[in-house]
């Protein structure tokens, strides 16, 4: 381990004992540690899920293939879903944000590990911390064949409130998939925002955060599900909202990134603020029959002549 676990109750530094548990010193709080992950929501850690033993058994991309080919849909579905899980193309918004690749990133709420993939070869440290217990035991499995060292901590907790790391500690910080809401806090608007603000808190001066946002007719994102089923739900909104809660949450000039024209590749990202992708929007959103023409999109995705390996667009902000 090589980078610091912090008490989630009082915040004070714990030590690793006997590679079963983080302990805290100051109020004897327990962490439990157990198939490569950190637990750090109340109660003891869930048993070992059937989808980590399996890519423990076959190895990680062969188990994600049983899991989607079960889940139904062609050939062709399957092969979309499984470009998304594996490529490390999804880690092309690095440009966008430059982050200090001498430093320690977060990754929160990639189910499968593409973007954990992607954000090893650039960072020296990165954290995972997920909601799903299964895909946490998966993300561990999946780290450890590819040989990714550098993966420090698996997580898995409710949500902020559960995070064994103190604040100003991530060089980076990236939300590239679905994001439940907080348990206590059941407002979705409220919730957000408390997530970046959170982002905020974690984040040293000058870090980057990054927010992946599905289109508000929940296409794609929710096509790509933990390993145990759990969708979750993602983070959703119009772009002037998105905005207005990156700059409440402290982040002064937010940008805002679309994955143009066919939300298959981050290496094609164009602004939101650029003269093709406004028109692009006016095309596709605020045309008389748009109605007409997203259900025409979606039926496209369904399909799969369009991958789904993208969301709708992405925010990237620094923190000043």
């Amino acid at each position: 381990m090589s980078i610091a676990i912090h008490c989630n109750r009082c915040e004070s530094p714990a030590a690793l004992l006997k590679g079963i548990s983080w302990d805290c010193p100051a109020c004897d709080h327990r962490m439990p540690v157990g198939g490569g992950v950190i637990w750090t929501a109340p109660g003891p850690p869930p048993p070992s899920s059937p989808i980590a033993e399996r890519a423990a058994a076959v190895g990680w991309l062969e188990a994600a293939e049983e899991v989607l080919r079960a889940r139904g849909g062609g050939p062709r579905g399957l092969v979309t879903r499984l470009n998304g899980i594996r490529t490390e193309r999804l880690g092309d918004w690095q440009f966008l944000v430059e982050p200090d690749t001498n430093g320690v990133a977060l990754v929160l709420g990639d189910p499968w590990g593409a973007h954990v993939t992607a954000a090893s070869r650039f960072m020296r440290r990165v954290a995972v911390f997920g909601q799903d217990a299964d895909a946490a035991r998966f993300m561990a499995v999946r780290a450890a064949q590819e040989g990714l060292a550098n993966v420090a901590a698996v997580v898995c907790g409710r949500g902020m409130e559960d995070f064994p790391f103190r604040r100003e500690q991530f060089d980076l910080i990236a939300v590239v998939g679905p994001w439940r809401r907080e348990t206590s806090d059941p407002d979705e608007e409220r919730s957000l925002d408390g997530l970046i603000r959170g982002a905020f808190r974690y984040l040293r001066k000058g870090g980057a955060l990054v927010l992946g946002f599905p289109n508000r007719f929940g296409l794609p994102a929710p096509h790509v599900p933990a390993p145990g089923g759990a969708r979750g739900r993602g983070l959703k909104g119009t772009v002037a909202s998105s905005r207005s809660r990156l700059v409440r949450g402290g982040f002064p000039d937010p940008q805002f990134y679309l994955p143009f024209p066919d939300f298959t590749d981050y290496s094609a990202l164009v602004s939101l603020d650029s003269r093709i992708a406004l028109r692009y929007f006016h095309g596709t959103y605020r045309h008389p029959r748009a109605r007409w023409k997203r259900v025409l999109m979606g039926a496209a995705i369904e399909s799969g002549l369009l991958p789904l390996v993208a969301p709708s667009y992405i925010a990237t902000a620094k923190k000043p």
